[in-house]
Order: C-alpha cells, then structure tokens, then sequence
C-alpha cells in the first residue's frame, strides 16, 4: 500500500460524481473542499457523493473543510489593469474603484499599519509595491514588479501587523456546515500564534465540532511560532503559496524540512501544499521539476501532500492524482523506514515496541483504536509493513485516512472479551486480503475494548498456527 497520503482539491474541474468516482479509484485520500469558493449547496453536495463513493469502493475517504480565514484581497475593480514598473498607484479603503491607478482594499484598519518602505505583494507575489507614503485615508506606492491585477486578488504584507482575528464571520458559518456534515478536518488558515488556535479551538467546541485541526503555515509568525502552535493541533500544512511571498522563497524548502521534521517528532499529522503539479491545469504530463518535488516531499517524510487547482480548476485532475500516486509509490522504495523516536508516554512506547516486533518479525501491525491516536503513534516510528487499523467508529477511521501508512480496514464492534476480539481481527483482516494464512501480525490493543485511553497489550500471533488451535478448539 502507498504509506504517503493524496489530497485533492474539489473544484469545478472534478466535483462531477464521474470525476469524483475516478478520483476516489486513482488514490484520492482526502477530498479538500475550499471555503473560499462555492456555495454551501455545492460543499454539501460533493460531501454526499464522496461518502458514497467511499462506501461503494469500500475506502475511507477523508474531508477537508479549508477555511478562507483571514485572506487579504482587493476589493472590487471595473476592470482589470496593467501595472508598470515604475507606476505610483494608490491604495485606499475603499470597496470598489473604477481608476485604473486605485487600488480598492476595504480593510482601514489595516490600512493605517503601513508604513514608508513595506512592501505591498499582490497576486501571489506576481506584483510586488513599494509603500511611498501612508495616511489613514491613501497609500501611495510605487510599482516594484509589474503585472495584471483584477478585483479580489490577494494581497500578503509581510512585516505589517495584522490584528484581525484568525476566524471570520464567513468561517464560523462555514464551521457550523461543517458540524452539521460531520467534516473530519478543518484547515485554520492563517495561524499566526498559538492564541490563533486557542481561539478556534474554543470555537470549535463551543458548536460541537469532532473534527480535527490543521493548522495552515502562511505567515512568517506562523513558522516563528511553530514549536507552540504545533502543541494544540492534530495536522499541520506548509502552505507555500502564501508563505513564499511572507518569507524569502529560498527559504520555504528549509523551513518545510524542518516542519515536516518536528510535526513526525510530535506525531501530527504533516501536509506539503501548493504547486505539487501547477504545470498539469494544462498538460496531461508534469515536468521533471515537479515530479522531484512530490518524491522529495515523500523523502522527508510528510504524512501527505495537497494537490489544488490542477485538481479543482485544471484540464487533468484524475492523471495528476495517477502521476502523485505512482510518483510517491516508487519514492518509497527507497523510503529510510523505521525511525528511531523518543517514547513521551505508554501509548508512544508501545507503540515504539510494535514497530520494533514488526521488523524485527516482519509481521504486520493491526491496531485497534477508539480515537485514532494509537494508530498515529504507530505511524510516527514509520514502519516498513502496512497499518492495519479497526476501530468501533467509522469517523475515526475516515480521519485516519491521513495518517503515514495508516490502512483503515473497518469498523468492528466493542467486544470486552479479549479472545473474542482477537478472533474477529483475524477474520475481518483476512477478509480485507491485507493479511494472509502465511503471515504474522502484532496486535495492539486495549484492556477495555471501546474505552480511550487504555491501550496496554501487544500480542502477537502466527496466523496459520492460530487458525489451527482455533479449529481444534471448536
């Protein structure tokens, strides 16, 4: 199985339930729904055909719910307008403008933090202004990088405070949906300080929400408060896009390793995003550049990586999930497994211990889970051999579709009766076909089936031999 996950972005491109069904077949894990684009209808609607799909084909898909966060954008322009080096063009705080030389940005308060000398990057960094002269009512700037700009273009200020808070009123709608869909992941964009989790983190729970956080790493204060914020997250992204205009661009792949790095110290869950296969929204074919892109992502060790508009926008959504998956297949063959981690607590050491038993046995690991976390644990040491997990809840196998080689087999009932249990692990493995008569499995599970928190045992069996004994004891 491929220990690497996918997640696609469903736009236009790929919302239909034929695209869908051909993504959910090429390796699609996770389906990212953007909450800066579309309706909540058309949200729900794909929620529906995606778990239909995932039933059908007997694989649990995650979703995503991407909030739009606090993303500065212009505001509405008559027309687009061609920049030239050199240019002076104004900023003002305005909704709209029909002067080809004003920019409308409806945000005063940000506004009045410009100074002389910030730089004003707009459109990912295409068009790059340099703050002349700032007042409350008109920023004055002259054109660094030129280019075309049209309304709603987002706009990063790197070094200028902003001070709104991390959800907006459009995300606290979009989060209430999500609770109502029973979503698996919410992606907090624009963290900045572990308080900006804090904060959605309340909010969250204050509506009910059993969805898991994804902290988006856009903000040079993200990166800067990285050891804090990864302490109240279950996922983090490199959202690369916004953060390569934040900071230096040279130095995005340095800090991506070192994310990457302290997320599997940590167990949570990693995600590199942004530009994966950019070149394939137009070519049925991605260029050499990008394919060493997704097999170095691999090579670090991320948990995942997140395919956008050449998915939600792009002429080849299904072959560009086809060239991550084969690309990320043959990466790991020469994957290091087998990481050599601290152990913090119980759970982290047996795990630890697991790891140890399937390659020192070359077994495979069946986890069984109430919440995930022993799974994750599992993960996080990067074992050679296949996760096989169970759990007595369906949406905790769906969230797990995230995780490093995590397998999500199925769901099993709570059976306090440890023999019981073991014997229907082994059937309901053997039925998926990940577990053979000729194979060995490491067990780890609970001493209270169906209770968090009281993953204590490992057992490990011979399966042709437990067969046997089993048969001569019926």
């Amino acid at each position: 199985m491929r220990k690497t996950k996918i997640i696609a972005t469903i736009g236009p491109s790929s919302r239909s339930p034929e695209k869908l069904e051909q993504l959910v077949i090429a390796g699609m894990d996770c389906a990212r729904l953007n909450f800066s684009h579309g309706t909540l209808e058309e949200h729900a609607e794909v929620i529906q055909l995606v778990r239909r799909l995932s039933e059908k084909h007997q694989r649990p898909v995650a979703i995503l719910q991407d909030l739009g966060g606090i993303k500065l954008r212009l505001g509405v322009m008559k027309d687009a307008v061609l920049l030239n080096h050199g240019d002076e063009i104004f900023i003002v705080p305005d909704e709209s403008s029909d002067r080809p030389n004003v920019l409308p940005f409806p945000e005063p308060d940000i506004i009045s933090n410009l100074r002389p000398g910030h730089l004003v990057f707009i459109s990912d960094g295409v068009v790059c202004l340099e703050v002349l002269e700032a007042t409350a009512g008109s920023v004055r700037t002259r054109v660094r990088n030129g280019g075309t700009l049209s309304s709603h273009k987002g706009l990063n200020l790197p070094g200028v405070k902003v001070d709104t808070p991390v959800l907006t009123d459009a995300d606290k709608i979009a989060l209430k949906f999500g609770v109502e869909q029973d979503l698996d992941w919410v992606g907090i964009s624009f963290v900045r300080t572990v308080e900006d989790m804090l904060y959605a983190k309340a909010h969250l729970n204050s509506i009910g929400s059993k969805a898991r956080v994804m902290a988006k790493l856009e903000r040079a204060e993200g990166v800067e408060n990285l050891d804090s914020i990864m302490q109240e997250v279950d996922g983090i992204m490199v959202a690369r896009g916004d953060l390569g205009v934040e900071i230096p661009m040279e130095r995005v792949p340095i800090v991506q390793k070192e994310i990457v790095r302290k997320a599997a110290e940590q167990g949570r869950i990693s995600c590199i995003a942004t530009q994966m296969l950019r070149s394939m929204m137009v070519s049925p074919t991605p260029t050499r550049a990008e394919v060493s892109d997704i097999s170095n992502s691999v090579l670090e060790g991320c948990d995942s990586i997140l395919l956008s508009d050449e998915i939600a926008v792009g002429d080849y959504p299904v072959e560009a999930v086809r060239v991550a998956d084969i690309t990320i297949r043959e990466s790991e063959t020469i994957f290091p497994y087998y990481k050599d981690m601290i152990a913090g607590d119980r759970t982290q050491a047996i795990a630890s211990s697991v790891a140890q038993l399937t390659k020192a046995l070359k077994s495979k690991p069946i986890v069984v889970t109430s919440t995930g976390r022993a799974a994750v644990e599992v993960s996080r040491y990067r074992p050679e051999s296949d996760i096989i997990v169970f759990s007595h809840d369906a949406s905790v196998l769906r969230k797990l579709a995230l995780g490093w080689g995590i397998c999500p087999a199925g769901v099993i009932s709570a059976e306090p009766d440890v023999a019981k249990m073991v014997s229907i692990l082994i059937k309901e493995s053997l039925a998926t076909g990940l577990v053979t008569d000729s194979d060995t499995v490491t067990i780890v599970h609970g001493f209270m089936s169906g209770v968090s928190g009281t993953t204590n045992t490992i057992q490990v069996l011979d399966v042709k031999e437990y067969l046997a004994l089993s048969k001569n004891q019926a």
